[in-house]
């Protein structure tokens, strides 16, 4: 039974000020670190958790059909399973990988094969019914034109302000090489990142969300969220918070950071999917998302390179 909308109004409600509220006291843990700035967080709250979505939602005005979720809730099973997921896989098997396969490429094929059976087949088996599916509201024009413009907005946000081209410059590869690495990175960045984490936080725990619910908005805002939480076991079990600067985590600063740096990036991949219902749109600009940033360590995996 879907919620009335005074039901859905009010989750909406209460999932705004819990997420609002957990991303200000994250930046209160954040802010009290030696040297820390709000700087940081802020302007990327402001691009990626305000701009883009505006951009997002602006470009999928006026479906040919209007999107809703279908079939039966099953969110208690669902975020039983992203529990067990984020500490078990996310915390503990990708550091039983890095131990038992070293190299790479050997070590990324087998993340890659475990994270497409832990995100990917199971959820599809366990919380997944073909039936469910619904008309769709876009074409695929409209698709590959909203696929085109927030590319080359992502594109350009990570050129102008990330460190992928820097890292990139320092590798310097040859002209050659780039000819294959360009699209073979972006063909993996989108199953290694895209199919994986879009069907299990956008098709399986933001469609549950919003059948719960009856809010798509409150659906965002919760997937988002629990995007984000998900995963503070990996920077603080798996030493990934190195790469973040912070040599010794604690949990309190793994919530902080995923909440305040990682959940942001999830609301853009929200309003579309919560619009277009589309993982034909969704996968690949994830992949595209990642492209700069990862180029440069995907060459190193692949040749050698130092």
């Amino acid at each position: 039974m879907q919620p009335s909308p005074a039901a859905a109004r009010r989750h909406a409600a209460i999932a705004l000020a819990v997420a609002a509220s957990a991303y200000l006291g994250s930046l209160y843990v954040l802010q009290r670190l030696p040297g820390a700035s709000l700087a940081d967080p802020l302007f990327l709250f402001g691009v990626i958790g305000l701009a883009f979505p505006a951009l997002a939602w602006a470009l999928t005005r006026k479906p040919q059909h209007r999107p809703r979720a279908r079939g039966r809730s099953r969110l208690p099973g669902v975020l039983i399973y992203l529990a067990v997921f984020s500490l078990l896989i996310l915390g503990w098997g990708f550091s039983a990988i890095n131990q038992a396969v070293p190299e790479d490429p050997a070590q990324s094929l087998a993340k890659l094969a475990l994270k497409l059976l832990t995100m990917v087949l199971l959820p599809a088996w366990l919380f997944l019914r073909l039936r469910e599916r619904g008309p769709a509201p876009f074409g695929a024009r409209r698709l590959w034109l909203v696929f085109a413009l927030m590319s080359l907005a992502y594109l350009a946000m990570q050129a102008v302000f990330g460190r992928g081209l820097m890292s990139l410059s320092q590798l310097a590869p040859a002209a050659i090489t780039l000819l294959w690495a360009i699209p073979l990175c972006w063909v993996w960045q989108t199953l290694e990142a895209g199919l994986c984490e879009e069907f299990l936080f956008r098709r399986v725990l933001q469609e549950q969300l919003a059948l719960a619910t009856g809010s798509q908005v409150a659906a965002v805002a919760w997937a988002s969220l629990l995007f984000g939480l998900a995963h503070a076991p990996g920077l603080y079990l798996r030493g990934a918070s190195l790469l973040e600067g912070v040599a010794e985590p604690t949990p309190g600063w793994a919530v902080a950071y995923s909440i305040a740096m990682i959940a942001p990036a999830g609301i853009a991949f929200g309003v579309l999917w919560a619009r277009t219902r589309s993982l034909w749109l969704i996968v690949p600009l994830h992949g595209m998302v990642d492209l700069i940033p990862q180029l440069a360590p995907f060459i190193r995996e692949w040749t050698g390179a130092a």
